[in-house]
């Protein structure tokens, strides 16, 4: 069969308002019934057409189908909702954001992607198929590796057990609904597929990822890059992921828990959560619940039962509700569930702090209040964010009542074989640690029988209070006053420590004991800056996530600072985190791209970028803002308080804090968040200096700077110190840009003896020397 002379030009653009209306009629009566038509799937074999010169466009993707033939799949839920080309194509792939180039950069060794293509398998909930009209479809041979690929396809996207699926895919297709979505798996003459999708679930909807390890990752793809369309969807500015079509404002949870098997602690539970549709949604929703718990039932306010699906060892809930809803539509769901969520090892037990235990949602913001009320064993004493309302005790069983009067991002629990330690050092807000002697009693003794030696600090509980208490009250005096009026202090059985507000979970391995390092008391003191950033200021999206960690990860080198009333441990700190930049340096994107900095080749990448260089960020705007003459950092101080006050129990995102770094500075300050926000360079500075006599006695110094690894245009003040001896120490700065330029000093009251370029950890640069 020759091929047809069909020259199609098709741009499928966003049609998000056009999707929104469409009707729901093929939604899936169940879960299950339309999961095994999406595992079927296969080419229908009265559907294949000859394509020629026909182009498929989304936002900056483009798929041209050169020649070749398209094979339309059999339809799921009366929809033919894919498609599997074969033949000769190209997909060109063109981000319009720099740092989104970078990244593309990384896999492609360009900005922008343009490949050849012989196959692409295509999955559409949009208009895709009424815009395939020109083409003319009619029974074929169909060779056997179509229907393997479109199911190769389909594997690469479910999850481990049955029923479990992308959701972002299964939404639209268990809806019957057409709202934009478009996926692509493209075979590449050169190099591994690609997996191009427009999903318009999220607010970044256009997004390319390249197959990985799912043993090793957990999952077939992983991201490239990612970006909002060039016409941003609705409703999806300041979004972490979801775009906001479903709201859950308000939660009211009622939990058991009981001990279970080989003491354990099993969890039972109903929660109510208030909805309100920001946008037509559903009959399907889609909410987060933790793998370990599975749902019993679930029943809308009206007391009519809701369908329910969840996957084992899965963390998508599906519900459907009694119809499709309507922008401004409220509903309320109660949802009944259980589980094994709570392991206990010795007398340790292991709640994890960032755990889905009630159904988040999935369909926009996680804000919400709480109202929690807690039935747990009476020997094990519980802590909870938000206020304790009402506690009592009867048949060994405590109950207790909590609410939190903020609206917050998450809500979470601890309980264990806890003693209780009440303090309030002078001017700082009361404290209440939990924490267990017993379990660490019983760790020692555990160790010594393995033929360890366990040292443990005396007064463990009064050690980490100091440093908890004696950092909220510096912060309190550098910042302004937290939120929360009382705090509580839990360990638990992790190494890793989580702030939440008014609630700080710290690794019990802090309590055990305090390392001469400083890095204890840091660690303390940077989960309490949390209540500032994080709590109170929260970030806008993910990738705005280096404003709270790098920002509490340099109070808690402040507080260091403070504490030891020296600067060694502080820089010392500082020159580690720049070692492990450095050390990643060619693997690693911005830290604008926030958590997607973690990839299978660079695992530990967030922790670098977004702790260590959001703090080096932080520590370079408060070496430029400081005052040489008197060598005081009140401006920087000045600008982290006025951040605080204008956007506490708000959302901040990074242009917010460029605007204001913008007014405190004076000047504007895009180059800087290019360079080092949003940009990957960092300089090396070669130096040579030397002093000549000038008038009237003085000297002056004059510098050659060659920099290097960084762009011709990249350019950073650096502080200069000069030893002129008898204890005194000149400062000034020199603006560093391009690759070699000679600067010479002000003029200085004595002969130079010495000189450190970069002192004060100006700039985060390497720094050779060189004689002149």
């Amino acid at each position: 069969m020759t091929h047809a002379a069909c020259a199609c030009l098709i741009a499928l653009l966003p049609a998000v308002a056009a999707a929104q209306a469409a009707p729901s009629a093929g939604a899936a009566a169940t879960y299950m019934e339309r999961y095994q038509e999406v595992m079927r799937i296969g080419p229908a074999a009265d559907r294949v057409a000859e394509v020629s010169d026909l182009v498929i466009t989304r936002d900056v993707g483009r798929l041209t189908l050169s020649r070749g033939r398209l094979y339309l799949l059999e339809p799921i839920g009366g929809r033919t909702v894919g498609a599997v080309f074969r033949g000769e194509g190209r997909f060109t792939f063109a981000p319009t954001v720099p740092a989104e180039q970078a990244m593309l950069r990384r896999f492609a060794d360009s900005t922008a992607l343009d490949a050849a293509v012989t196959e692409a398998v295509l999955i559409f909930a949009d208009s895709t198929l009424d815009q395939l009209g020109g083409l003319t479809f009619m029974p074929g041979i169909i060779p056997g590796g179509v229907g393997d690929r479109a199911r190769d396809l389909v594997n690469s996207l479910k999850g481990e057990k049955e029923g479990s699926f992308y959701g972002s895919i299964m939404e639209p297709l268990l809806n019957g609904e057409t709202n934009g979505l478009f996926a692509a798996r493209l075979t590449r003459s050169r190099g591994d597929p690609v997996l191009f999708l427009y999903d318009p679930s999220v607010a970044e909807a256009v997004q390319l990822r390249r197959p990985v390890s799912r043993t090793q990752w957990g999952t077939s793809w992983t991201e490239v890059t990612q970006f909002q369309p060039q016409v941003p969807l609705p409703r999806s500015g300041g979004q972490w992921s979801y775009r906001e079509r479903l709201r859950a404002p308000r939660y009211r949870v009622e939990t058991r828990l009981t001990e279970a098997f080989s003491a354990n602690v099993g969890l039972s539970a109903s929660a109510t959560v208030a909805l309100v549709a920001a946008e037509p949604v559903g009959p399907w929703l889609r909410f987060s619940l933790h793998w370990k718990l599975d749902v019993d039932s679930a029943r809308w306010s009206g007391g009519e039962s809701a369908p329910v699906f969840k996957a084992d060892d899965d963390g998508d809930l599906w519900v459907r509700a009694p119809r499709r809803l309507e922008a401004g539509d409220s509903l309320e769901l109660t949802v009944h569930y259980r589980g094994s969520l709570i392991d206990r090892y010795g007398n340790f037990f292991y709640v994890n702090p960032a755990a889905d235990w009630y159904p988040a949602n999935a369909q926009g913001p996680e804000l919400a209040t709480f109202d929690l009320t807690f039935r747990s064993p009476a020997r094990y004493p519980l802590v909870c964010i938000g206020e304790l309302v009402d506690s009592s005790v009867a048949d060994n069983v405590r109950t207790t009542h909590w609410i939190t009067r903020r609206p917050t991002r998450s809500a979470t629990f601890n309980l264990g074989l806890f003693e209780t330690y009440r303090v309030q050092h002078e001017g700082a807000p009361p404290l209440e640690i939990a924490w267990s002697d017993d379990a660490h009693r019983l760790l020692r003794q555990e160790a010594a029988r393995e033929g360890f030696l366990l040292l443990e600090q005396r007064n463990m509980r009064q050690n980490v209070a100091a440093d908890v208490s004696n950092s909220l009250r510096l912060f309190t005096s550098l910042f302004g006053a937290p939120a929360s009026e009382r705090f509580a202090v839990t360990e638990i059985p992790y190494l890793l420590g989580v702030s939440f507000p008014g609630m700080i979970y710290l690794s019990f391995s802090t309590f055990s004991n305090t390392s001469q390092d400083g890095f204890d008391e840091f660690f303390r003191a940077h989960e309490a800056a949390h209540q500032w950033w994080g709590n109170g200021v929260r970030s806008g999206s993910y990738r705005d996530a280096w404003l709270s960690e790098g920002l509490a990860t340099l109070s808690g080198l402040m507080y260091l600072q403070a504490e030891r009333r020296r600067n060694t441990d502080y820089y010392r700190f500082l020159d580690d985190y720049r070692t492990d930049i450095l050390a990643r340096r060619a693997d690693s994107g911005p830290i604008w791209i926030g958590w997607r900095t973690s990839t299978p080749d660079v695992p530990r990448g967030y922790d670098v970028l977004i702790y260590e260089k959001g703090a080096w960020v932080f520590q370079m705007l408060r070496a430029m803002m400081l005052d040489l003459a008197t060598m005081r950092a009140d401006r920087f101080t000045a600008l982290l308080r006025d951040y605080y006050r204008t956007f506490n129990g708000d959302v901040a995102t990074t242009e917010d804090f460029q605007n204001l770094v913008e007014r405190h500075v004076g000047s504007p300050m895009g180059w800087f968040f290019d360079q080092w926000v949003r940009g990957t360079a960092i300089p090396t500075y070669r130096v040579a200096w030397t002093s000549q006599p000038a008038e009237g006695g003085r000297f002056q110094v004059r510098l050659r700077i060659t920099q290097q690894n960084a762009p011709p245009d990249f350019r950073m003040p650096v502080i200069v110190a000069v030893d002129l001896g008898d204890q005194r120490t000149a400062r000034f700065r020199v603006t560093v840009t391009g690759s070699q330029r000679d600067y010479v000093s002000p003029l200085l009251p004595a002969q130079p003896r010495g000189l450190v370029f970069n002192d004060l950890h100006s700039v985060l640069a390497t720094v050779d020397t060189e004689g002149w």
